[in-house]
């Protein structure tokens, strides 16, 4: 396994058959954990928007290429401009995630100051995580908050992200750091929302891609094909927009049935189809009343996995008779509506997401007693979620947004073990009925310059968890509830910059276990129970934003102080049982920065992302740290890399009917500890991309290369065997139809 260059590995000599045994046990249940499959979200509408905020005028949400004068609702009390919005946060138009070739999740992540990547199994199911929020692992209810429009992606102790495919995209927002009062639990890290576009109710409009490329390693070409139709039903009034993609990326991995030697079983094995269809109609029975519904349905399938024994040369081996696979399919339904009554904007948004059944499988080779065997994964889930909620739409200096949530959602997830050591088969069934009343509101002083906020949300949260394994059966029963809180402080100096402070705090709700989970815990001296204490965090912040040079220049800084506590992490007992435990605290302290030039170049624009920080676990427990000696007071905290950064160049220039343009890109990400024990870090790495082409009227042709340096990773680990990196380089051309 060719892997020295670029992983840090601990020998695993002389385990005993215990340690062995605690290993397999503990990687199966926090992969347990990540099986449930991706559910979708709901929505939002930006046809009809409240009062902007301080300073702002009201407008509708609609994207600009220069980044400050993007329009944003995250705030949910109306449509205000990017860097009038006193906290960190950004905003991609579908054009910019188009121009910089923004695919999935991974690429996004890219573009966040403090992101990292915790985990990938297959294309289907990756985890990120904001700031350090990763540091207890792939485990229990997500912490970054992930919606499709207004409403929540996601359910009970699963993180993963959406496998979204970005054609029909209108923006996306990000709002790194806790948001406990507007977003409350799961969003404990940040937020990103997934603004998908409306049907246009006037006229008939039209839009489609086709890409074609091909990947190092392969032995197929790539394809990728999307369209989208809008019309109107009732010009003016009533319209549905129809749009969908299909994407074949083809499998670049070999897989052997033992030793990586000889002819292998198959050749460019994880090959991954990728498709999505959905419906939107949109409805405006009068000026002050919108309807939108919506209706989607994805799946991501590919054969074997994402994360493989080596990675350069790509490989998979061991892998017996297994057929692996990572299947991730999805049906969801939502309709918001939202009425101007006087100064007020009402607003009830609800979704039901179901994750259908589907899962993965891999074989893996864990060395005598236990051989050669094999693990399943699999699981569905579904979700119901409802929120109302209330905001003014005056000019006064006072605003605020209040409003009630409701979830209930159930995700089954099971998991088999066959080894000729050791076999271990069952599942958990997670239900939660939850329920918030949240609400922000602020005032401006000195005709707007400084604007005072203040926001609260009460969560009260009813679960259960119903486990069998190997025939035994355990109910268990919690009741955790927060208070979360925000304070700002907004200073406006000038129509040109933002100056604030913003303090809040966030909550996850604890993983439930077994008995036998917790008496091995608290019998090797770690406090734990039936129910984990939910994991908590205070961020402090201070940052500015705004514009020079006659708004050629854009810069956003922001520095943060978090305070993590009671962080749930999975713990491996002296018996060999998988279990989890709070773990202790840890701090994450750290500047972002973002910054965009329009350079005296005509038509060249330079734009970057940064992000440096010092990340370490503060107060762990000490019986803890004699489990696991790599969980240490100043130790650094797990998947959070000490800097990343990204940088793009875009140069724009009309010929005649002709648009010229190029794209380049370079992304950089620092020296990562990872949570597996035999895998002690991740070395740093940097990506490479680039893209030239034209445009006329409304068609598009370009040419890209992605992962020019061609770098095979890794760039996560689930252990030494499950080593995932980039896709290797990749050439290929794209042409599109705009709108």
């Amino acid at each position: 396994m060719n892997t020295s260059a670029n992983l840090t590995i601990d020998a695993p000599r002389g385990r005993s058959f215990a340690a062995v045994r605690s290993r397999l046990l503990l990687t199966s249940a926090s992969m347990a954990l990540a099986c449930l499959p991706a559910v979708a979200a709901a929505q939002d509408t930006v046809v009809q928007t409240p009062a902007a905020a301080p300073g702002v005028p009201q407008t509708a949400a609609a994207s600009n290429e220069d980044m400050g004068e993007i329009v944003v609702t995250a705030l949910k009390s109306g449509a205000t401009k990017l860097d009038r919005v006193p906290i960190a946060i950004q905003a991609f138009s579908g054009a910019t995630l188009k121009e910089r070739n923004i695919r999935d999740g991974g690429d996004l992540i890219s573009l966040i100051p403090g992101a990292a990547e915790t985990q990938e199994i297959g294309a289907g199911y990756r985890i990120f995580s904001i700031r350090g929020s990763g540091a207890g692992g792939p485990i229990g209810d997500g912490l970054v908050g992930y919606y499709l429009d207004d409403t929540p992606f996601g359910v009970p102790n699963n993180q993963s992200a959406p496998p979204l495919q970005y054609f029909d995209i209108d923006r996306v927002e990000v709002l790194r750091g806790p948001q406990g009062t507007l977003y409350g639990q799961g969003s404990s890290a940040g937020t990103i929302i997934f603004h998908t576009k409306n049907p246009d109710l006037n006229k008939i409009t039209e839009a489609g891609e086709a890409e074609v490329s091909t990947t190092n390693d392969t032995h197929q070409i790539n394809y990728r094909g999307a369209a989208a139709i809008s019309v109107p039903i009732v010009p003016g009034s009533l319209a549905l927009r129809v749009s969908g993609g299909y994407d074949y990326r083809a499998g670049y991995v070999d897989v052997y049935p033992g030793a990586p030697t000889g002819t292998p079983t198959k050749r460019d094995a994880n090959d991954v189809v990728a498709k999505d269809l959905q419906a939107v109609l949109l409805w405006q029975p009068d000026a002050v009343t919108t309807v939108r519904l919506r209706a989607w349905y994805f799946s991501t399938d590919e054969d074997y996995l994402s994360v493989f024994n080596s990675v350069s040369p790509p490989y998979a081996s061991y892998q017996g008779n297994v057929v692996g696979y990572d299947r991730r399919h999805a049906e969801y339904f939502s309709g918001t509506i939202t009425r101007q009554v006087g100064e007020f904007t009402l607003t009830n948004a609800t979704s039901y997401q179901k994750s259908l059944p589907g899962g993965f499988a891999v074989g893996l080779n864990l060395g005598a007693p236990l051989g050669i065997g094999t693990l399943t994964n699999g699981g569905n889930a579904d979700s119901f979620v409802n929120e109302f909620r209330v905001a003014t739409s005056g000019s006064g200096p006072f605003h605020g947004v209040a409003g009630v949530f409701y979830q209930n959602a159930t995700g089954l997830a099971s998991f088999n073990l066959n080894f000729p050591g050791l076999v271990l088969n069952g599942d958990t069934q997670t239900k939660t009925q939850n329920e918030a009343v949240f609400s922000e509101v602020s005032y401006e002083l000195f005709d707007g310059k400084l604007v005072p906020l203040v926001g609260i949300r009460y969560f009260n949260d009813t679960r259960k968890a119903d486990s069998l394994t190997n025939g035994v059966h355990v109910l268990t029963n919690a009741n955790p509830d927060a208070v979360t809180w925000r304070a700002n402080l907004a200073y406006y100096p000038s129509k040109q910059w933002t100056v604030f402070f913003n303090a809040g705090t966030g909550f996850r709700s604890g993983i439930l276990q077994s008995q036998a989970q917790a008496s091995a815990v608290t019998a090797d001296g770690v406090p734990s129970g039936l129910s984990l204490s939910p994991d908590r965090l205070r961020n402090l912040e201070i940052g500015t934003k705004g514009t020079l040079f006659d708004g050629q220049l854009r810069l956003a800084v922001s520095a943060y102080d978090i305070k993590y506590t009671n962080i749930q992490s999975a713990f491996n007992t002296s018996i060999g049982l998988a279990a989890f435990a709070n773990l202790g605290d840890g701090k994450s302290q750290g500047i972002d920065l973002e910054a965009t030039w329009k350079t005296p170049l005509k038509g060249l624009t330079l734009s970057a992302i940064g992000n440096v920080n010092d990340s370490k676990f503060t107060k762990v427990i000490p019986a803890f740290t004699e489990a696991n000696t790599r969980i240490t007071n100043g130790s650094r905290l797990f998947y959070t890399p000490p800097f990343n950064a990204r940088g793009d160049a875009t140069y724009d220039r009309k010929i005649g009917d002709y648009d010229m343009f190029a794209t380049a890109s370079a992304t950089a990400v620092g020296r990562a500890r990872n949570g597996d024990a035999t895998v002690v870090s991740v070395s740093p790495y940097q990506l490479y991309s680039a893209s030239v082409g034209v445009s006329f009227d409304r068609y598009e042709v370009r040419v890209f290369a992605d992962n020019l340096s061609d770098y095979r990773g890794p760039t996560s680990a689930n252990g030494p065997t499950l080593l995932a990196g980039p896709r290797p380089r990749t050439v290929g051309l794209t042409f599109r139809l705009n709108t």
